[in-house]
């Protein structure tokens, strides 16, 4: 069972390209899962029309800031991301693959350390049981960029997602309206990456890559600014 941060691998001329994204700089507000994705059993990874799902695991490292009071000490959570079906897929050139996803939905479960289950990834079920407390629609179009670039190709990719979502439901939904988060557009962020695209790259059997997600607010009372890069990789230390 994995269930500890990993170092993360990218090509550095991905890293050239992530570098220019606007992420939230750390200590601000957000949810933050160290995770895998799979496809539905028979189905081809990757092909229009494929099912996907994520599964992960909160991680609360860094000085990390919630959005809303959780109770780390006490309580496991966990996110399962059901059904995002592969809307297209791109692989020109062949050192670059971009997928888009649809009908995304995210599920954030809380369950008890003691008398709780512990999220295994040899057994799915552990991740969706316990307390729903937060869940959310993922808009259409959340993209994964994935890069293998020469002349070191070995094709493995690595890369990142990037999307929007909004939150519909869950027994937490009253406490990010009280602390004055808007519902709608949230960020979607993750760092994506094939089993042997780098040291640390680690995937349960049955998982086809890693897939961390970061959930950012769109009004965080700590205003977004860009980050260095060396900011954005300890997010996933």
């Amino acid at each position: 069972m994995m269930k500890t941060a990993r170092k993360i691998f990218i090509p550095v001329a991905t890293l050239l390209l992530l570098m220019a994204i606007t992420v939230p700089v750390q200590g601000e507000s957000e949810f933050l899962f160290y995770g895998f994705s799979k496809y539905w059993e028979g189905e081809p990874p990757d092909a229009v029309g494929s099912n996907m799902e994520v599964f992960g695991i909160l991680s609360s490292v860094g000085g990390l800031d919630f959005p809303i009071a959780l109770d780390t000490d006490n309580y496991e959570y966990t996110l399962f991301i059901a059904t995002m079906t592969v809307a297209t897929f791109s692989n020109d050139p062949d050192y670059i693959l971009i997928l888009t996803y649809d009908n995304a939905e995210i599920h954030i479960f809380a369950d008890p350390i003691v008398g709780g289950t512990a999220a295994d990834y040899a057994d799915y079920t552990t991740f969706m049981d316990g307390e729903l407390i937060l869940n959310a629609i993922v808009d259409n179009g959340l993209t994964v960029n994935l890069f293998d670039f020469p002349p070191n190709q070995d094709g493995n990719f690595a890369g990142f997602a990037s999307g929007a979502c909004d939150f519909i439901g869950g027994t937490q939904l009253d406490a990010l309206i009280a602390a004055e988060y808007l519902l709608e557009n949230w960020g979607v962020y993750g760092t994506v990456a094939d089993p042997d695209s780098g040291p640390g790259i680690e995937v349960p059997d049955g998982f086809h890559r890693l897939f961390d997600v970061k959930i950012t607010p769109p009004n965080d009372p700590s205003s977004s600014e860009s980050s260095t890069w060396g900011g954005v990789k300890s997010l996933f230390r």
